[in-house]
């Protein structure tokens, strides 16, 4: 097994409840999805955000299938399910828990690279869990880029359009970036709860071979080298999600692995 197949190992273990112990006294990852929700409707009553009329909560029945239920609606997702989670895992839909929204669009003649104004980081510079600034970098004016798509800490970046080996590469916003945004053809994967360890643990559960298979599968082939991935279907991404303290030892040992293998 080389480095890369290890790696993809590790991320498919750890979002399976395979890699750490699990801990009984953790606060169930339903807590979590609840805190989520309360941050999702103050940002919708701060304008934030749009009122999401479809919010979903999924949950396992007595009968140990899997129901998912919009507003007063429920209805059977078993199918659905790639695997059973662990005790206090929950599954969740990605447009559940973040925004997802592309960078900026302009002309090529808007573009220069003085290296004044706003930065417009592309696929290229987005590598597996690094976000690389480069020498021939595009710069925009100020006025050409809002300001609610600038980097914020905890951001994570994914191109939307890209060549079939790069779909699913994901970086994340280490601090606020306040002169940097994205170009029209990337993501910004922006968490409604802004917690570190959160955002690590989405990062590495987005990077990892299910999800990266799950990508592949909601492309459209644009262009001969090209895939787009559509907004829409990649919000309905399900997601499992541990509790917020078991995501915290998850994403150590992932870090700590990661780091031997170097």
């Amino acid at each position: 097994m080389n480095g890369k197949q290890l790696k993809n190992s590790i991320l498919q273990w750890a979002i399976q409840g395979k890699l750490v112990p699990q801990d009984p006294n953790d606060e169930p990852a339903s807590i979590l999805l609840e805190r989520i929700r309360a941050e999702k409707a103050k940002l919708v009553k701060e304008k934030k955000i749009k009122k999401d009329k479809n919010e979903s909560i999924i949950y396992r029945g007595d009968d140990n299938k899997y129901y998912e239920q919009i507003g007063k609606s429920v209805k059977e997702i078993t199918e659905e399910i790639a695997f059973d989670l662990p005790n206090g895992w929950y599954w969740c839909r990605l447009k559940d828990i973040c925004s997802i929204f592309t960078g900026a669009t302009f002309k090529k003649e808007e573009a220069t690279i003085t290296r004044k104004g706003i930065r417009i980081l592309r696929g290229g510079n987005i590598s597996p869990f690094e976000l690389k600034i480069k020498d021939d970098d595009i710069f925009l004016t100020k006025d050409k880029v809002k300001e609610d798509i600038l980097l914020k800490e905890n951001d994570i970046l994914t191109p939307a359009v890209t060549s079939l080996e790069n779909i699913g590469k994901m970086a994340r916003v280490d601090s606020d970036m306040s002169d940097t945004t994205v170009g029209g053809f990337v993501f910004i994967i922006r968490l409604h709860l802004i917690n570190r360890w959160f955002s690590k643990y989405i990062l590495y559960l987005l990077s990892s071979p299910f999800m990266i298979d799950f990508m592949k599968s909601i492309t459209n082939k644009s262009g001969q080298a090209f895939y787009n991935i559509g907004k829409e279907r990649l919000s309905m991404a399900l997601l499992p999600i541990p509790p917020l303290t078991e995501q915290y030892r998850i994403v150590t040992q992932i870090e700590k692995l990661f780091e031997q293998l170097r």
